[in-house]
């Protein structure tokens, strides 16, 4: 059996009772598989960072780290939490499979086990990891082609980082959750993919854009959402790419949303992503320090533009040296 990335699938399979590995190395070797055993928790752990592995078949109860606390542990780690976990028990009272499931196990089976329900159950998950990666590749070649926009023009390089990075210290500092977190993450460095529709001619411009270029400027957040509407994953931030040039008086493009029709998470990418324009030096200005990018952005509020709440969290922020070192 391949695993995702096209090699054997690897299965790693922890059980404390040794006539159990066996007969389960054995099963899956079988089947094509290439399997990895651990005699208890600390030793899955460790087999986990030696040789990354596409599944796991763990024993609920084993000593030291049981099953369920090592599931808790894969889970919880972003590097493995889509990692497909089946648990096995030599007893099946209801209240286990309910811990073990609320620990994040995808599949819970009593011993002795049947081999034909364990190889379906693993064939299954395995192949919904096989989607899963591919949609995490695809995510991956987004965000290369976001950076490869910039590595066109000098002057651009590092924004859609820089963006992510500081839409995540300003939503931290306003007390957002880990799930709003990620799509200031996401959104910052993907708000200016739809660029990859607009000439270079156009991106590389000295001067200011004419009529016919700022039109062809300002359809990039509507191609960015065309880009990315397809991936699951994304749709959470389409707003944070569509919306990124929207003004709370209703002056912003392309909807011209006002108010509270900009969520709260597109109006702190559009904060960032002025400041970030402002601070940095670009072919048509010098970089701005922060000071002055402050008194434009204040101006820009009194008209209406921006959430100045917003803004005075991000103000304190930078005073206090918070955005140079990256924390809050």
């Amino acid at each position: 059996m391949l695993s995702p990335n096209g090699g054997k699938a690897v299965v790693l399979v922890a059980d404390d009772d040794p006539y159990v590995q066996k007969a389960l190395s054995l099963l899956l070797s079988e089947q094509g598989y290439q399997v990895v055993v651990a005699s208890d928790g600390r030793e899955a752990q460790d087999r986990l960072r030696e040789t990354p592995a596409d599944l796991c078949v763990l024993d609920y109860d084993m000593p030291g780290v049981n099953g369920m606390n090592l599931c808790r542990q894969i889970k919880a780690d972003p590097a493995t939490c889509l990692l497909p976990v089946v648990m096995l028990t030599g007893v099946a009272p209801e209240q286990e499979k309910l811990n073990a499931l609320d620990a994040g196990v995808d599949e819970f089976l009593t011993k002795p086990v049947d081999p034909a329900a364990l190889l379906a159950k693993i064939r299954s998950l395995l192949r919904i990891k096989a989607l899963t990666d591919e949609l995490e590749d695809a995510e991956v070649v987004l965000f290369t082609l976001a950076r490869t926009i910039e590595a066109k023009d000098p002057y651009t390089m590092g924004h859609a980082d820089r963006v992510a990075r500081f839409g995540v210290l300003l939503g931290r500092a306003m007390g957002f959750g880990p799930d709003k977190l990620e799509m200031l993450r996401k959104g910052g460095i993907l708000h200016d993919i739809g660029k990859l529709g607009v000439p270079d001619a156009i991106l590389q411009k000295q001067g200011p854009l004419d009529a016919r270029e700022w039109e062809a400027m300002r359809r990039h957040p509507m191609m960015g959402c065309e880009i990315c509407q397809r991936l699951k994953g994304m749709k959470e931030i389409l707003p944070i790419i569509r919306h990124h040039h929207e003004r709370l008086n209703g002056t912003g493009y392309p909807d011209g949303l006002k108010g509270p029709q900009i969520p709260d998470v597109v109006r702190v990418i559009n904060l960032v992503d002025i400041y970030d324009a402002l601070t940095s030096q670009r072919a048509y200005k010098e970089a701005f320090p922060p000071v002055k990018a402050f008194r434009v952005m204040r101006d820009e509020v009194e008209r209406g533009w921006w959430d100045g709440d917003l803004l005075k969290v991000w103000e304190d922020l930078v005073q206090r040296g918070v955005v140079a070192e990256g924390r809050v």
